[in-house]
């Protein structure tokens, strides 16, 4: 066992704190080598090397960016088991896997040894745990990583006030094979577990290990009304404005003529021209969960 630590999670605080994390661990019994990532995209490297070595099992210590870089290791370098310690700001992998959000509890989890095999979304080349946010959601993701004064959902939340205003919806394509759809888009929210952001249930009815991945697309809206759809969003209530639509897929196929914002489990990225595809990799990826779940 090998846990990857990343100590910008939660705004940095991680890394801070790391030290009385590490004696908290002790006291409960999880013992483990440790390796700090040391910039964006390291862990991935990290985990692949453990793997080769023969590690089996690879824990990720931070919030789902980590747990998003840790997996794409895991996957390219041919598999191992993922524990997690949730240690993020959003922390929504750990609700979709129904892991316990405390320290303590989320290391005897560990200890355990419980597993599931949960299905993994492959967008492109890369593989994502939990949710993709496209559009508003990503430029939002985007623009609060620039922010350098402030980190966390503060920074989220100021980002997020600008962009609301500025944001120019795309023309897109969108289908998978029974569902076809060609105008602006405002968001487009590609879902294995319920929620992001820390909480918003933008997919309610998606299971993490049923074979297939959840959607909800917002056409094109003008700026009075985004703050509505954040709100909706906030309640769950997304899908059920007027302009949204809720997609079931094993493949959706996009098509942008102009690159978009977006983010990987929290990771800023963006979709090129021509476009993507994301598809569902069903019980792709073995994870630690709690007894009885």
């Amino acid at each position: 066992m090998i846990t990857i630590v990343n100590p910008a999670a939660a705004g940095g605080r991680l890394g801070k704190q790391w030290p009385r994390v590490h004696r908290r661990l002790g006291r409960a019994g999880f013992a483990s080598p440790v390796a700090f990532t040391q910039a964006p995209g390291h862990a991935t490297g990290i985990a692949a090397d453990a793997v080769r070595r023969g590690e089996t099992l690879v824990v990720a210590a931070g919030g789902d960016g980590t747990i998003c870089e840790v997996v794409q290791g895991l996957h390219d370098a041919g598999g191992a088991t993922l524990g997690i310690l949730p240690l993020g700001t959003g922390n929504d992998a750990a609700r979709t896997l129904g892991l316990p959000l405390g320290l303590e509890a989320a290391a005897r989890t560990i200890l355990d040894g419980h597993t599931r095999a949960v299905d993994l979304i492959l967008a492109g080349d890369r593989v994502v745990l939990n949710a993709i946010g496209i559009g508003l959601l990503g430029a939002i993701n985007v623009n609060a990583a620039s922010i350098k004064l402030v980190r966390g959902i503060v920074a989220y939340l100021g980002a997020a006030a600008g962009t609301l205003f500025r944001y120019r919806c795309p023309e897109i394509r969108l289908t998978d094979g029974t569902f076809s759809y060609r105008g602006a888009m405002t968001i487009l929210a590609i879902h294995n577990g319920v929620t992001t952001g820390g909480g918003f249930p933008l997919t309610p009815a998606a299971v993490p290990d049923d074979g297939a991945l959840d959607a909800c697309l917002v056409e094109g809206t003008a700026v009075p009304a985004r703050l509505g759809r954040l709100v909706a969003a906030v309640r769950g209530t997304l899908a059920q404005r007027p302009g949204s639509h809720e997609l079931r897929f094993t493949r959706l196929e996009l098509e942008t003529a102009v690159p978009i914002p977006c983010h990987l489990d929290g990771n800023p990225s963006s979709i090129e021209p021509p476009g993507m595809t994301f598809s569902v990799l069903p019980h792709a990826q073995i994870v630690i969960i709690p007894s009885g779940r």
